[in-house]
């Protein structure tokens, strides 16, 4: 067997995360020509097809899918490798690549960023703010940050912290439709409703016991907790939010507590990265970052309301 070019195999592991040679040649930042010639290179010195390719699509062969998970292997081993020289250093060093949903990124990671990049200057963070969840792998995310549970087995996960929800609508509003004083009261307002993330057009209320889900006719739809909050502000609707976005508008008065006796859902934070071996040197540095912000982040509906 000719002598072997590990990058013709760092190449398929990356064709393969993507399903696309495209897609690989954006991750990998090469022409497409090259990929393309690579793969040729390394299916000629086999002597077998790992990709089976028409005008419309194409797909891993059977034996290209097995030979795939040891590509992916190899890169893991590397990066592990390089891991250990990170290690060596002092400090942080290279690139951190981080993604989360809008709101997070805003009132979460961003502080981090800050706290971050002056104890560790050697780091440059990218940071990609979507409310679409991205694939780690496909998109070289080293760190993403989720509202939820990790739902993908593949991935490893840490958790941050637990952020309570509560109702808030202007005062104008309430003054314009009136107060809810009991959950049932809620149906004859308008809902400003999550629909992305771990959304549901059902809001969950409890008090001690008592357990009620509110079905109220919606108003408004968003992908985006921001715009809700804005909504909120304006005088849209009632909106479920979470309490670290609303500290400031609760303490202008620009937003008030809905139904204060009635508790809302506490939803998780996690960071979520690729690698089996565990965070990186600033992986685990990044993740202490936010989960310092978060603490202080943490307030419960007392907190906010006064």
């Amino acid at each position: 067997m000719e002598h072997r070019d590990l990058n013709d195999l760092a190449t398929f592991a990356a064709i393969a995360d993507t399903s696309s040679i495209t897609q690989a040649a954006k991750k990998l930042m090469l022409p497409k020509s090259n990929v393309s010639r690579r793969l040729a290179r390394l299916e000629d010195r086999l002597g077998v097809k790992l990709i089976e390719r028409n005008t419309r699509s194409s797909r891993l062969t059977p034996i290209g899918v097995r030979y795939a998970d040891y590509c992916r292997l190899m890169v893991e081993e590397a990066n592990a490798a390089d891991a250990v020289v990170e290690a060596s250093f002092a400090e942080p060093t290279g690139e951190l690549h981080v993604s989360a949903s809008v709101l997070v990124g805003q009132e979460i990671i961003a502080p981090a960023i800050a706290a971050y990049v002056q104890e560790y200057p050697k780091v440059q963070v990218h940071l990609e703010l979507s409310n679409e969840r991205s694939n780690l792998i496909e998109n070289g995310i080293d760190l993403a940050f989720r509202i939820g549970e990790n739902q993908d087995s593949a991935l490893m996960s840490q958790t941050i912290g637990t952020f309570p929800f509560g109702l808030f609508a202007s005062p104008s509003y309430l003054r314009q439709l009136g107060s809810p004083r009991v959950p049932k009261d809620l149906g004859h307002h308008r809902r400003l409703i999550m629909q992305s993330g771990f959304g549901t057009s059902r809001w969950k209320l409890t008090r001690n016991e008592e357990r009620v889900e509110v079905t109220a006719p919606v108003s408004v739809i968003a992908n985006d907790f921001l715009t809700l909050r804005n909504l909120a502000v304006a005088g849209g609707g009632i909106a479920m939010l979470p309490t670290y976005a609303v500290h400031s508008e609760c303490a202008s008065r620009q937003l008030v507590d809905v139904l204060p006796e009635w508790d809302a859902s506490n939803v998780g934070l996690s960071a979520i990265y690729p690698s089996r071996r565990g965070a990186t040197l600033k992986q685990r540095a990044f993740i202490q970052q936010v989960k310092h912000v978060a603490e202080n982040l943490s307030w419960t509906r007392r907190d906010i309301v006064g």
